[in-house]
């Protein structure tokens, strides 16, 4: 979980700082394959309230239903050591201490004693979702490890003070699990996430092939036409030969097409968009209740461009969309 809280816990027993000692686990190594070019975490905190999630998942557990274990954060050992337990552990875990110690915004160290409501619709709403994007041969997929309902928390004169997670679950184990038709899950909400492309946070990154970002990597499948563009108002199918220079006021690049022996057989116009450092990522999630397992459907992505060209001055503007089946 990279998301960062209104406050940051130190919960030593049962989460340390992925940041500062990121590792492989059983989630991740599968980006080690060679048909896996790009990986990294994308890990957010989503409102789930219209289907009630958090209250959802906490019943279930309480009746036994699904397992779960306390609190754990990707990157770390507590990934490759799962132990699950019962909902009266977990409680008592969460609930046993009155006081957290925690970092205020000047990085002085304090603690403060806890309150924590009683879990409802209106205040159980928030979910740690941890998430591994990756391209598997020219294809853009997600895989959704486990998910960490988390509860708030606030200081005796009712002062909100964060977030504080509570139990972690819905745990895949395997990356390419093709779920069972979307119309069988329960529907929990369209996400539509702002990706910085540059510079790429390297405690994220999982994995890139010769330094490219996301979008350098899925390019040559969209100048191959084996991913479908279209407008930004959506009303038209775009060619590759109409993504020029125009588009992206580049500057074009000739490169020599050689044969097998080394000659050159022709001159192809190279079009590369360097300057698109921002990209929309719009996805559907879903629950599979009968396997407690959370699967996300990348609908597409939309590509910005920035229209300033002045040093710290930044005015975005959608140019593309790329749409994934």
């Amino acid at each position: 979980m990279t998301k960062k809280l209104t406050v940051i816990f130190l919960l030593s027993c049962h989460i340390s700082p992925a940041q500062n000692n990121p590792q492989p686990t059983q989630f991740d190594k599968f980006v080690s394959k060679p048909k896996i070019e790009w990986a990294a975490y994308a890990s957010d905190t989503f409102n789930f309230t219209n289907t009630d999630f958090n209250n959802l998942l906490l019943n279930r557990l309480g009746k036994k239903h699904i397992k779960a274990s306390l609190p754990m954060e990707s990157r770390t050992g507590s990934a490759n050591q799962i132990k699950y337990t019962i909902k009266d552990s977990i409680d008592n875990a969460f609930y046993g201490a009155n006081a957290d110690v925690v970092i205020d915004s000047a990085g002085n160290t304090i603690s403060l004693k806890r309150v924590v409501p009683q879990k409802n619709t209106s205040n159980f709403k928030l979910t740690e979702v941890t998430q591994i994007l990756y391209v598997e041969n020219g294809k853009l997929k997600s895989h959704i490890p486990f998910v960490t309902p988390t509860l708030p928390v606030f200081i005796s004169t009712g002062k909100y003070i964060g977030e504080r997670f509570y139990f972690t679950t819905c745990f895949n184990y395997k990356y390419n699990c093709k779920p069972r038709k979307i119309n069988k899950f329960i529907f929990l909400k369209q996400t539509k996430k702002m990706i910085k492309l540059d510079p790429e946070q390297k405690t994220d990154q999982l994995k890139n092939m010769y330094g490219k970002n996301l979008l350098e990597t899925l390019w040559p499948y969209v100048l191959e036409n084996k991913i479908e563009v279209i407008s930004v108002d959506g009303k038209r199918k775009l060619k590759p030969e109409e993504l020029n220079i125009n588009l992206f006021n580049r500057t074009a690049t000739i490169a020599p097409i050689y044969d097998s022996v080394g000659n050159i057989v022709q001159y192809d116009v190279v079009t590369d968009p360097i300057d698109l450092k921002r990209v929309q990522l719009i996805q559907d999630w879903y629950y599979d209740y009968r396997k407690n397992k959370v699967f996300s459907h990348i609908i597409e992505m939309v590509l910005y461009l920035n229209k300033v060209k002045k040093e710290d001055n930044e005015e975005w503007e959608p140019v593309l969309r790329l749409l994934f089946k």
